[in-house]
């Protein structure tokens, strides 16, 4: 195997560490803090869904090929670019040709999971209302389209209700994914099923303006992340079947490979707040993280397990990792939080569009107002010690009294927080969600997941009409909502 030549210094405890300072953990830009004075700090949307076939025939939905000059999602996604001026990242030429990517007008980016799931990524917008208002024009755009173009529509739920990991294929052939599909299989059954079958909602908020705030954000969203995951449990179905828990997506998540996607080690931040706290809780997760492969090895899988630390110290065949390689690494970890230059929280199933945007809400409450901030470490402080048993328990929503208790308390705190920051952080429905799903569902012990079970259990069939008459009635509660006499 021929390795190419260095051209960047190996990499060192010392430059990692100093990466981490400076571009895993930067405080707020300066530019923002000028551009939006009295803003708390900006907010991206990922929201990744699933492409079917919209002509009901069984109660297992036809799945949407990515790939093929015709009859794919490519396909059309390439007529849509062309219709509205985006960008396509293509790979390849002629029959061999693949969509990698599409880079959107306004800096949002579509992108493709391995299982084919279609993902929209927004920039960072200077307040929640307005990534709102982004997100929802392109999900319009996206299912006009689609529905005029190959009659397909786009749902949202944190797991393939139907199809298997070998029905649905690992449709994007990258190195990257060929190299982690073969790393995760060895380790257990869980990693193709994440690559393949789960969809989530993440939320994308800065660090703040000074050390305090950055420090108070990475320890909060870490210390409310099982409650994050168990208020949202969105997969309770695998292959037209109930699976005993409501949240399956964060037990694939779980077991996936705990070097990198448990929560780390919160012994630093809750001795000291301040940046060099984050970047040793960070430093010490990334170094005692497997490495997946090596890129500059031919996309070399490490089947020995192989921390970083390890590898930057003894090497591989005679090979020692670089910058690049670091990236890489840095990429590869998925707790329920990252930091990568700002906060990415991962714990959420991807939810039905008429609650889709409720995470943001909730996590832009509690982290961006300070009293909302200082409220969450402690009451959650308390429970560090215990994070890992609390995520085991958000398998089942809320059915736990402490993990129940604690989304109360907590739900309250955020809506008290949203209320206090400025009025671009609540518009766009995000306010309204927030109170109307913590009446419907966390003030009574229940879950997204727990209607869509009851329907289930009335109908005797779980198809997509059985998620769209679920969602209609939860369309009727906003409704509702909005009604002075029935106002919640």
């Amino acid at each position: 195997m021929t390795v190419p030549e260095s051209t960047s210094p190996l990499m060192t405890p010392e430059i990692c560490r100093d990466w981490i300072d400076t571009k895993v953990f930067p405080l707020q830009p300066e530019t923002y803090r000028n551009q939006y004075p009295g803003f708390p700090g900006a907010v991206g949307l990922e929201i990744e869904m699933l492409p079917l076939f919209d002509d009901h025939i069984g109660e297992a939905p036809r799945g949407v090929p990515l790939q093929g000059q015709t009859d794919s999602l490519a396909a059309w996604l390439r007529k849509i670019c062309i219709a509205h001026g985006w960008e396509r990242i293509e790979s390849g030429t002629g029959r061999d040709q693949w969509l990698m990517g599409v880079k959107l007008d306004q800096g949002d980016n579509l992108s493709f999971e391995p299982g084919g799931q279609l993902e929209f990524s927004s920039r960072p917008y200077h307040c929640l209302s307005e990534a709102i208002n982004r997100t929802t024009y392109i999900q319009s755009l996206l299912d006009r389209e689609l529905k005029q173009l190959g009659n397909v529509s786009l749902l949202q739920v944190g797991i393939n209700p139907w199809h298997s990991v070998d029905t649905i294929g690992l449709q994007m052939q990258k190195p990257r994914y060929l190299a982690m599909n073969e790393f995760f299989s060895r380790i257990s059954e869980y990693g193709p099923r994440m690559m393949r079958q789960t969809c989530t909602v993440q939320v994308n908020l800065d660090f703040g303006r000074d050390e305090e705030t950055m420090a108070k954000r990475f320890l909060a969203s870490m210390l409310m992340a099982p409650i994050s995951g168990a208020i949202f449990n969105y997969s309770a179905f695998e292959s037209g079947k109930y699976t005993g828990v409501t949240g399956l997506r964060q037990r694939v998540w779980r077991h996936l490979d705990p070097s990198r996607t448990d929560i780390p080690k919160l012994d630093y931040l809750l001795k000291r707040l301040d940046k060099k706290a984050c970047v040793n809780t960070w430093y010490d997760f990334t170094m005692n993280a497997r490495v997946v492969f090596s890129a500059r090895q031919d996309y070399r899988v490490m089947h020995q397990p192989t921390t970083w630390a390890q590898w930057m110290s003894n090497g591989i065949d005679g090979v020692k990792p670089e910058a690049s390689d670091f990236e890489t690494h840095l990429s590869l970890l998925f707790p329920e939080v990252r930091a990568r230059g700002f906060l990415e929280m991962r714990s959420v199933d991807c939810q039905s569009r008429v609650w889709q945007f409720v995470p943001a809400g909730w996590w832009t409450g509690l982290l961006y107002d300070d009293r909302a901030l200082d409220a969450v470490i402690e009451l959650m402080a308390p429970h560090s010690s215990n994070l890992y048993s609390l995520l085991q328990k958000a398998e089942t929503g809320l059915s736990d009294p402490t993990v129940a208790a604690l989304a109360k308390k907590l739900i309250d705190i955020a809506d008290a927080g949203l209320k206090r920051l400025p009025a671009c952080y609540f518009g766009g429905g995000a306010l309204k969600g927030l109170e109307v799903f913590a009446e419907h569902f966390v003030n009574r012990g229940r879950v997204p997941a727990n209607d869509v079970m009851d329907e289930y259990k009335a109908s005797g069939r779980l198809d997509v009409a059985c998620f769209r008459r679920v969602e209609s009635r939860w369309n009727d509660l906003m409704v509702r909502s909005s009604d002075p006499a029935h106002s919640v």
